[in-house]
């Protein structure tokens, strides 16, 4: 569908201004968001608390993102959810991983941990993942990322332009052979500026892609380490109308359906080419920022909430029925004999994640041997 641009130039439309928060139907049984910080007590079973952007702007780590901003996109949806400073005991919870305690007594609990960048969760009954290739069972249930929340998308006035090509991230991700001299005068001789938004005022660096022209994201990782990534810097480039340069990570990947959904890249070297290129061929330029907001369109709030909301009607349920069907002797030795061994486990997880994280093949070392083999 092609309209109007919100900003007034003729495109296809951004799904970002087109999201209805229309009212889902309600859950099967109440589901309580866990957050542990103080700053969300206005939040916490209070009915009446009006949901603002102010709150919003608050949500910049994940376990924020996945307690209060998840519970405000299903709160604003009529959902009947809670957001709760302790684990709910007989009930379903949503708990991002840093705020599942070993002292806890979660077995008391039917926990649905969230898994981002850390520890595969062990003291739960299941899990939500943030990359498909997690989804190693029926335990695991994916689920796209969330989008940035107040996100202002590129100044179409900007036309085709390249002169910013912006990481919105902490610099020390972004590969250093993207930081390197000799890459920065690549980019001056192509008249652009590498722009990092960690260097950028906090919430406000995260959301801005005003002055952006393309979105770079290429980060050598362990390749365990890539299979916790999620997409976010995939789809955040498609709803701010920016071409993405991205390394080859599994999130990506996943998504990738045309050419036109992003470039991808292993070395500097062809990152100057796929800029040079985009400069060169600005229907391409403008193809690209079109395709986004047509692939967007699948990963809207709307759409996230939908999603979640699915999940949690249905396998998530069905799974806490079955949880609450056990036996008397099950809940009552059954359980905490069954936490004693997830603790043990989840202490393995933990020396597990913290041995690959950061030792271990590399994704672009990877490409790039694949590359010369080729």
């Amino acid at each position: 569908m092609t309209t109007m641009h919100p900003h007034g130039s003729s495109a296809t439309i951004n799904p970002y201004f087109t999201q209805r928060q229309k009212p889902l139907e309600l859950l099967p049984y109440p589901v309580y968001l866990v957050t542990k910080e103080s700053k969300w007590n206005d939040l916490i079973d209070n009915p009446n608390q009006k949901i603002t952007d102010a709150l919003y702007k608050q949500c910049v780590l994940s376990e924020d993102i996945w307690s209060a901003q998840t519970f405000m996109n299903l709160k604003k949806r009529g959902l009947n959810v809670h957001l709760v400073p302790h684990l709910v005991p007989g009930s379903i919870n949503i708990v991002p991983f840093d705020y599942i305690y070993l002292a806890d007594f979660s077995y008391r609990s039917y926990v649905v941990a969230v898994q981002y960048d850390r520890p595969h969760p062990e003291l739960c009954e299941r899990r939500i993942v943030l990359n498909k290739v997690g989804a190693i069972d029926s335990t695991h249930h994916f689920l796209p990322h969330w989008p940035q929340p107040n996100l202002e998308p590129r100044d179409p006035s900007r036309g085709t332009r390249i002169e910013n090509l912006t990481f919105k991230g902490n610099s020390y991700n972004l590969a250093e052979g993207f930081k390197s001299s000799t890459f920065l005068e690549a980019l001056k001789a192509l008249r652009i500026k590498l722009v990092l938004s960690s260097e950028e005022a906090g919430f406000d660096g995260w959301r801005d892609y005003k002055t952006a022209d393309a979105v770079i994201a290429v980060r050598n990782i362990t390749r365990y380490d890539s299979t916790l990534k999620p997409a976010l810097k995939l789809t955040n480039a498609w709803f701010a109308g920016c071409p993405a340069i991205l390394s080859p990570e599994p999130a990506y990947q996943d998504l990738r359906q045309s050419a036109l959904d992003y470039i991808e890249v292993t070395t500097p070297e062809e990152a100057i080419a796929a800029l040079k290129r985009l400069q060169d061929e600005p229907a391409l330029y403008a193809a690209m920022v079109e395709n986004g907001f047509r692939r967007a369109s699948e990963f809207t709030e709307d759409k996230v909430a939908l999603y979640l909301r699915n999940l949690l009607a249905n396998p998530i349920a069905a799974g806490y029925e079955q949880w609450l069907r056990q036996s008397p002797l099950q809940k009552l030795i059954g359980r905490p004999v069954q936490h004693a061994g997830r603790i043990i486990k989840q202490r393995r997880e933990h020396q597990y994640y913290m041995a690959h994280r950061d030792n271990g093949p590399r994704l672009l070392t990877d490409a790039a041997s694949k590359n010369t083999v080729n």
